[in-house]
């Protein structure tokens, strides 16, 4: 029965051993594994796997049985003196460099570490004398130099995980290096334990030999742990499964079709050939990565519970189809929130660049990341190809340090054609990183992802275009109006301009209403040329413009416009430059220019409000602004107000701001508006000296 149990122990202890050592072995772990943890972790096997195969073969006779126990002792004796080497060398370069990762290239003192193997010369004799005796008698002679050399390694290397612990700041890697420390401890005392009761009680050190025998299993699951973190237990668990199941197979296999074939080869050797196959078929698999993959793969499709899973995802490709007519920064949100909740990890957050690399949207925990950490991540990415980067894959040291400040499971890269960004996917429950299934299926999401961006912008254009399109139509049909309208509307300022002037001539210069009446016959002239003008689809510019001072040129204008802020009870300041500027401008654009910012900022104004008009050169550039402290413009409404019939008055035509925005490219210049809610409203206009003449200053 003890021997059943020991026999499934250590068997059990080698396919975790098998697990972890190839685990260590994978491209993916190679920034994090040196030399001395692949030799420990190869100690470690070589012990549990040579104890496993010299229960196996215990009973077995015949010419092939001693050479095959043998051979397993001599793994057993290889790996006890392999794993106490293997930790000093490891406390070696903790000690000199204060990491087990960083460290020089190659140092060769390290070699004298390893020199207690070159036992293994007159173990092999001792083991050669009587295969069939126990390993423990074989080798009594070396018990207490063995318990020595253990002690002293154990002392050494909880010193130096204990001096390093107490030195870090990170919580963490204090917990693991004492950990570590007292695992090593507790090995040696349990050691020096059974060396010492074994020669006295040897029926107490049988039983306790199993628990000495699977110890050394706990710092080699710590040091994966370190370097695996969160991917070693479902990693062992499911991998153990795994190989466990196809070791079975194996044997069943041999035990119901090959052994009447190979009895006559069992009978003559006296061995049992099924565990002989079993191993080797196993070693096989082990060995060739794409077959472990496959069987891997196939094993998994049985008791995989992730089905419903994957169903939840095919759903989600269909939505994410389904939402290409959505808005930019809505589907980036919706596509965010939902890849959280469908992967359940615990953070997630996105962000989109423009062709400079700046970034234009974010969503989700984006304010983990600032723009040059994003860029980087990107850059990262695009050098290597990679659509993904995880943890443990990240090949950068700088890149590594993002990911593992922000515990995140891995990054993303999105792009197709014009889209470009990043997605960053946190952990799942218990610090679980997204393992590589969910890695590949996230994958082919944020490729779709960028598709359905690159659709939607194509359908924002499509639909911008025939928005456009539609203006223009509005446009066409105002013109075929228009001639009809002006007429309507001369012939009437005709008569009202003739009895203007009959008043004018009948007053005389002197009244004091003649001035009042030049402004009057003015506006009328302005009237009758906004007529014929705001109605026309397009009218070419006018290239015989006289050159007349700007104080001048918008004078009767801001005598109407004090008259129009009197009314409204609000306040208008003018601030010209102190030069004389004199612009070959068209005077009447610009009048309707000033007149329509200043009317709206008085209007937006109100009661007590202040609008302050400034012209000023800048480069030889007239620059004029227009401030009102009103209570601002949305930013949803800043991007339409010079749209033609867009408007937020309820009697307004929404046809103002589209003729000043008009008027300002016919002059060659430029506007802009900045304001938020609550706050000051500023139009800024900028004419350069491009025209027939260039500004003068005098």
């Amino acid at each position: 029965m003890l021997e059943n149990m020991q026999l499934w122990v250590y068997g059990t202890a080698a396919v975790i051993d098998t697990v972890m050592l190839f685990a260590l072995v994978e491209r993916h772990n190679w920034r994090a594994v040196t030399v001395w943890m692949l030799l420990l972790a190869m100690g470690v096997w070589c012990w549990h796997g040579g104890t496993f195969v010299r229960f196996l073969v215990d009973q077995s006779v015949g010419p092939l049985a001693d050479p095959v126990r043998w051979l397993a002792m001599v793994s057993m004796a290889f790996g006890l003196m392999l794993m106490p080497s293997a930790a000093l060398h490891g406390t070696c370069r903790l000690l000199r460099h204060g990491n087990f990762r960083i460290g020089p290239r190659v140092d060769l003192r390290m070699a004298l570490c390893y020199l207690p193997l070159l036992l293994l010369l007159p173990m092999g004799r001792n083991l050669a004398d009587d295969p069939k005796a126990k390993f423990l008698d074989l080798l009594a002679s070396y018990h207490v130099m063995y318990a020595i050399w253990l002690c002293l390694v154990s002392g050494v290397t909880a010193y130096g995980l204990m001096h390093t612990g107490a030195e870090s700041g990170d919580v963490r890697v204090r917990r693991f290096y004492h950990s570590l420390a007292a695992s090593m401890v507790f090995i040696a005392v349990l050691t020096t334990a059974f060396v010492a009761i074994f020669p006295r009680f040897p029926a107490a050190a049988s039983l306790l030999q199993t628990v000495v025998g699977v110890s050394p299993i706990i710092p080699v699951l710590l040091f994966a742990y370190f370097v695996m973190r969160f991917q070693l237990l479902p990693l062992i668990l499911e991998r153990t499964l795994v190989y466990g199941a196809v070791l079975i197979g194996i044997m069943l296999f041999h035990a119901i079709v090959l052994q009447d074939a190979v009895s006559v080869v069992a009978k003559r050797y006296r061995l049992d050939l099924g565990v002989v196959e079993g191993m080797l078929a196993l070693s096989i698999i082990l060995l060739y990565q794409p077959l472990r993959d496959r069987v891997t793969a196939a094993l998994q499709s049985l008791v995989d519970p992730s089905s419903e899973r994957r169903s939840d995802r095919r759903r989600l490709a269909v939505q994410l189809a389904a939402r290409a007519g959505d808005a930019v920064p809505e589907l980036l949100d919706w596509f965010t929130a939902t890849m959280q909740h469908s992967f359940g990890t615990d953070l997630a957050a996105a962000w989109l660049c423009d062709p400079n690399g700046r970034i234009i949207h974010r969503a989700g925990s984006a304010e983990l990341l600032n723009e040059r950490q994003v860029a980087q991540l990107v850059a990262a990415m695009s050098t290597t190809g990679d659509q993904f980067i995880s943890r443990y894959s990240a090949a950068e040291p700088d890149v590594l340090q993002v990911l593992d400040q922000l515990r995140a499971g891995a990054a993303l890269r999105i792009q197709h054609a014009d889209v470009s960004g990043l997605f960053l996917i946190g952990c799942r429950h218990w610090g679980q990183p997204p393992t590589d299934e969910d890695l590949h299926a996230l994958s082919l999401l944020v490729e779709q992802f960028g598709v359905t961006l690159q659709n939607s912008q194509l359908q924002a254009l499509q639909a911008a275009a025939e928005h456009r399109v539609f203006q223009q139509e509005k446009l066409s049909a105002l013109g075929l109006l228009a001639g009809s309208l002006a007429h309507e509307i001369k012939n009437p300022l005709s008569s009202i301009k003739t009895i203007t002037r009959v008043l004018a001539e009948e007053l005389g210069p002197d009244s004091p209403y003649a001035e009042d009446l030049r402004m009057i016959g003015g506006e009328i002239d302005r009237l009758a040329a906004s007529t014929s003008e705001l109605l026309e689809a397009a009218r070419p510019p006018r290239a015989d413009c006289p050159a007349v001072p700007l104080a001048e040129s918008l004078s009767p204008t801001l005598r109407l416009l004090q008259h129009l802020a009197r009314e409204y009870k609000s306040t208008l300041q003018v601030t010209f430059p102190d030069e004389t500027v004199i612009l070959p401008l068209e005077q009447f654009s610009l009048r309707e220019i000033v007149f329509n910012l200043v009317s709206n900022g008085l209007e937006a104004a109100g009661n007590g409000g202040m609008v302050q008009l400034v012209c000023r050169l800048e480069s030889a550039d007239l620059v004029i602004e227009v401030h009102d402290n009103g209570p601002g413009i949305s930013a949803d409404q800043r991007s339409r107000i010079f749209e033609p019939f867009f408007t937020t008055k309820p009697t307004g035509t929404g046809l103002g701001l589209f003729v000043v925005a008009r008027r300002v490219r016919e002059l060659g210049g430029t506007i802009e508006c900045h304001s938020d809610p609550n706050q000051a409203t500023v139009f800024q206009l900028r004419l350069p000296p491009n025209r027939s003449d260039e500004t003068r200053v005098k």
